[in-house]
């Protein structure tokens, strides 16, 4: 008989896509061990981005989401429960907790101590920093660092054959599946005179940008499921502080970083700290002539490029999805072992 796993993520333009992406990923790991997979989230852009005929998609109001999810609870009897929310409402996870039964809760990339002690599993890919840790504190398993992130199944292929070339032709800009401050604008821009230089700009899934800059070398597209290709093919990347550094880092693309917001700006401290990535800082306080500075200056440099790919390569082995994956299936196969005993 399949197992039921039900998973909560949102997203949008102000919490980003990335949620949506990682949950997606693991999801799909999922299906192919034989899960059943009913996923809840919470803008019509969410459901259209985690579409597919292998699972179920229902949107929720966010305010009702326990009373539009109360009665499928008890009509699936789910094994798994999992729950990618930034912040999410205390009362909503109690009470999802309070009436799922046996069913084993997982969060991932929480940090709240009160939010915590209501899960089985917490999996801090991101929050936990870079090294990995494992541990078990009043019944709740935490696992953190960059072994637990959730990258595209490609990455580990694509970090294989990635070699910096002498010469560096080809740009990638992705500021995130939003881009609320609007950097990848900021960026094209200050590569308007880079000529030598094709450069290709992606926009993300939730981002409102509509303008586009018309220049030969400067080509823009809208939201793509190759991204981790694209990164591969590229000889240099400036990214935002999510998923797409970590992505970009895994690879061994050298990386210029413009972060989106304060957390983001922790991570890339920690990556240009162990001379993973250059960065710049929050992207709102940094000039064009800064970004057209440093693309420069690392464009020109092969020994700078390599060395920001060989200082990467070590720190993220692109194997997370699968590491998670297997956890998850040890919960439910204890989950299913406590149901026999009983």
């Amino acid at each position: 008989m399949n197992k039921k796993i039900m998973i909560v993520v949102y997203g949008g333009f102000f919490r980003g896509m990335g949620h949506v992406v990682r949950m997606k990923r693991l999801a799909n790991e999922l299906f192919q061990e034989g899960n059943d997979l009913y996923f809840y989230t919470n803008e019509q852009l969410c459901v259209e981005m985690l579409s597919d005929p292998q699972w179920h998609v229902h949107m929720v109001q966010e305010s009702k989401a326990f009373l539009q999810m109360e009665q499928d609870i008890k009509q699936l009897n789910p094994d798994l429960l999992l729950i990618d929310v930034l912040d999410c409402d205390l009362q909503f996870l109690r009470a999802v907790k309070s009436s799922s039964g046996s069913a084993r809760l997982v969060l991932f990339e929480e940090e709240r101590a009160e939010a915590c002690q209501l899960a089985d599993a917490v999996v801090n890919g991101i929050y936990g920093g870079l090294d990995e840790k494992h541990m078990q504190v009043h019944g709740t398993e935490y696992f953190y660092g960059a072994p637990y992130l959730l990258l595209d199944h490609e990455i580990s292929r694509l970090k294989d054959t990635y070699e910096v070339r002498k010469e560096c032709k080809k740009v990638v800009i992705s500021l995130g599946g939003s881009d609320p401050r609007v950097l990848l604008l900021k960026a094209a821009r200050a590569l308007l005179e880079a000529g030598h230089l094709h450069i290709l700009a992606v926009t993300g899934k939730a981002s409102r940008i509509e303008e586009q800059i018309e220049a030969e070398h400067i080509q823009f597209i809208r939201h793509t499921e190759k991204l981790p290709v694209y990164l591969s093919e590229a000889d240099l990347a400036i990214v935002a502080g999510g998923m797409t550094l970590y992505e970009a880092v895994c690879i061994g693309v050298p990386s210029i970083v413009l972060s989106q917001v304060d957390h983001q700006a922790v991570t890339a401290a920690r990556f240009a700290q162990k001379g993973a990535c250059h960065h710049l800082g929050l992207g709102d306080l940094v000039d064009e002539k800064d970004i057209r500075c440093a693309v420069e200056r690392i464009s020109s440099s092969y020994f700078l490029r390599r060395s920001i790919h060989l200082n990467g390569r070590t720190l993220i082995d692109g194997k997370g999805t699968e590491r998670v994956k297997t956890i998850l299936i040890h919960l439910m196969n204890h989950h299913q072992k406590e149901h026999k005993d009983v």
